[in-house]
């Protein structure tokens, strides 16, 4: 060493030189560790995405309405009194079936039948009064004609002419008098007779008594609201009553095939036909229905009137039709979002891949087909077709690149 160079000054020489490799060394394994989590992204982003698909096949679709409603007979009919009177019979009971014209109950009808033996009489009354101006009529006739020939040969007078026309006249209109008082007696009879067959209250059409409250003794009134039986139409034959929604109803038509199901007997369901279709609405609660009647055939008895009915309604069918999963309706692939950037030295070298996605609406294409996504060669594709119906599990496909066995993507999942 020189006299002038110390140790010091040595050590002082030699530490810049340390730190310089100290911070290349830094630099190096930073890079390195870029490299290493870059390739790392690279790879998974190879990876690609895993698909959910399903395959596409030919088999049935079939279209339904369902709605809620109540067992009901055909026709129902309410039957009350239209006299006053005291019930002194009751021919039958709750549940019994009755034919048109059969006695359900009869009212006291003693003074009934007095009403019409007085009216009765007096008709014969009438008709005998009748009898009577006749004969007068025919005197007063006879009469006439004498004084008329007198006056003609001179020897009557004109006055006794006069007055022998006017007796005729008198004798005319009593008769006429006579003739209406028959009618109005008559008509008295037929009130009579009307009245006392009232006293029988009797079935209008063949059924089954569903309710009664006639007892004997009641005292009735002529009050429709005084209800004494209501019977149904034989209850072979029946209709379900269902609202159906106002969104549907435009699919329903009279001679659809339906099915419903009831509380009473689980697992069972009974075959119907629409029957017919109501215009007037029903709203409750903001809902808008429409009352829709099925026609039931109840020969076995097991229905009955009131019944609640969970009802399908079958509006189209296709025994052959290619399907596609809804699910693959309403698939489409996420949009990437711009790649986020780091900040700092790393951020200035590497850039990191795009880690947040949203997913998009499905496409409707130019020439109104839906979009769906097939996975064709482990690459998913798009593809257009036109739908028909649906059953709300399985979509009808009616023209499109698209064919059985191939695999339509109805999901995505994130990528390993």
């Amino acid at each position: 060493m020189s006299a002038g160079i110390t140790v010091a000054d040595i050590v002082k020489q030699r530490r810049p030189r340390r730190g310089r490799w100290l911070v290349a060394g830094l630099v190096v394994m930073a890079g390195a560790a870029g490299l290493w989590w870059y390739a790392g992204q690279g790879s998974a982003a190879d990876a690609g995405p895993a698909y959910a698909t399903a395959q596409v096949a030919r088999g049935a679709v079939t279209v339904k309405v369902t709605a809620v409603g109540t067992v009901q007979p055909i026709d129902v009919v309410t039957i009350s009194s239209e006299l006053s009177g005291t019930i002194r019979q009751v021919a039958v009971a709750i549940n019994d079936r009755v034919t048109k014209g059969q006695v359900l109950a009869m009212l006291d009808s003693s003074a009934l039948q007095a009403n019409l033996a007085r009216d009765q009489a007096t008709l014969e009354a009438r008709k005998v009064a009748v009898d009577d101006a006749a004969a007068s009529l025919t005197e007063a006739e006879l009469a006439y004609d004498r004084a008329q020939k007198m006056a003609d040969r001179g020897v009557a007078s004109q006055e006794s002419l006069t007055l022998a026309l006017a007796s005729r006249r008198k004798a005319q209109s009593a008769v006429a008098a006579a003739s209406a008082e028959v009618k109005v007696a008559g008509a008295a009879v037929m009130i009579s007779q009307s009245n006392l067959d009232k006293a029988c209250i009797c079935a209008p059409m063949d059924g089954i008594v569903l309710d009664s409250d006639a007892t004997l003794g009641k005292s009735v009134g002529v009050s429709g609201d005084a209800v004494l039986f209501t019977l149904a139409q034989d209850l072979s034959q029946m209709e379900l009553q269902l609202d159906v929604d106002e969104a549907d109803i435009g699919k329903v038509a009279v001679g659809d095939p339906a099915s419903f199901t009831v509380e009473a007997y689980q697992g069972q369901t009974f075959p119907a036909e629409v029957s017919a279709l109501r215009y007037a609405p029903q709203t409750i609660d903001g809902v808008v229905t429409y009352p829709t009647l099925l026609s039931i055939d109840n020969a076995a008895g097991l229905l009955r009137p009131g019944m609640t009915a969970s009802a399908e309604i079958t509006v189209d069918a296709v025994a052959d039709a290619l399907l596609i999963p809804n699910a693959a309706l309403r698939y489409a692939p996420p949009v990437v979002a711009a790649k986020e950037r780091r900040s700092g030295l790393l951020g200035m070298l590497f850039t990191r891949p795009p880690s947040n996605a949203a997913a998009s609406a499905p496409a409707v294409l130019a020439d109104g087909s839906r979009a769906i996504w097939v996975l064709r060669d482990k690459v998913a594709v798009q593809v257009g077709v036109m739908t028909g119906m649906t059953d709300g599990d399985f979509t009808q496909v009616v023209s499109g690149d698209l064919a059985p066995g191939d695999q339509v993507i109805t999901g995505q999942a994130a990528a390993k």
